[in-house]
């Protein structure tokens, strides 16, 4: 079996090219088969990954870099449940690993190589795999100014969405949108997000989905409705650590469900956050691919 490193050079303020003479140095006189693809541009790693499959199946692929650079992979491997694909996270965000223990095995190239993998499930948005989250409204507009403050010099996942939550909070906040669900559930209204999840974690350590898990084969989406801007400051840190739901206050504001389906209809353009891709959308369909590839989980 050959194992690729995939290489996204503009990754984690060019920290995934650093990689390259480590993961030299660890495997260059071990017999173990391996190479290196660095990634020309955006969807490059998409193409490589698919066309590679489409040749062989005995290869494994390293994604280095962030979500951003998983979900490319993951999206070249559709079609292929078999592929095995991980993540050596030299991003900024780095949520998909959040759901992991041991975060720091996964920067250990041998216990990568060493690793075995799992069946993961993703979600099917308008013919888009996405591995870890979709986020709408709040979440979302604060994920697009977090983009732009990860730019700058030691800014890192977290902080740079701190610093777009609280850039977004000054500006209108909510999205009309309405909400048909796999069991034929239908609300509509005015809300401050919305989170369609296969992971628990966004924003760079946020816990918005608690109770997502990789393999269930369902969708936890999460809406949280309208709120003052004074109420929804003090439900920031329940939401950080993922214990919102426990609250008296979620009884009455969040909605918090698991469903294989849900369709979102918008009537002007609305931004999402699709594993922190942004794009403009009036309907989207999510559906959960049971199963869709199998990730690598390194060795403990």
């Amino acid at each position: 079996m050959e194992h690729i490193f995939i290489i996204n050079p503009f990754a984690g303020q060019g920290r995934a090219v650093k990689l390259i003479p480590q993961i030299d140095k660890l495997l260059m006189d071990t017999g173990i088969t391996y190479s290196i693809y660095i990634t020309k541009a955006k969807g490059d790693a998409e193409r490589f990954v698919s066309e590679t499959l489409a040749e062989r199946s005995d290869v494994r692929f390293y994604a280095c870099g962030g979500d951003g650079s998983l979900h490319e992979a993951v999206n070249g491997a559709k079609g292929y449940p078999d592929a095995e694909i991980g993540v050596i996270p030299v991003g900024t965000g780095n949520d998909f690993i959040r759901n992991f223990d041991k975060k720091e095995s996964f920067l250990d190239i041998k216990a990568q190589i060493r690793g075995k993998s799992m069946p993961c499930d993703v979600i099917d948005i308008n013919g888009r795999y996405i591995v870890n989250m979709a986020n709408i409204g709040f979440d979302c507009d604060a994920a697009e100014k977090a983009a732009e403050w990860k730019k700058r010099p030691f800014v890192t996942g977290t902080m740079a969405y701190v610093c777009g939550v609280a850039e977004m909070f000054v500006k209108p906040m909510g999205k009309k949108l309405s909400f048909r669900f796999g069991d034929g559930k239908m609300i509509s209204g005015k809300f401050l997000l919305c989170t369609l999840a296969n992971g628990c974690f966004c924003g760079g350590g946020f816990k918005s989905s608690p109770e997502a898990a990789l393999d269930d084969g369902l969708i936890d989406v999460g809406i949280v409705k309208m709120l003052s801007r004074p109420r929804f400051v003090t439900l920031l840190p329940s939401y950080k650590t993922g214990t919102y739901l426990k609250t008296n206050f979620a009884k009455k504001k969040v909605i918090y469900e698991k469903y294989d389906s849900v369709e979102i209809l918008a009537k002007e353009p609305v931004n999402i956050s699709t594993d922190g891709e942004i794009r403009e959308f009036t309907r989207i369909k999510a559906v959960n691919v049971p199963k869709a590839f199998r990730f690598i989980v390194p060795e403990k």
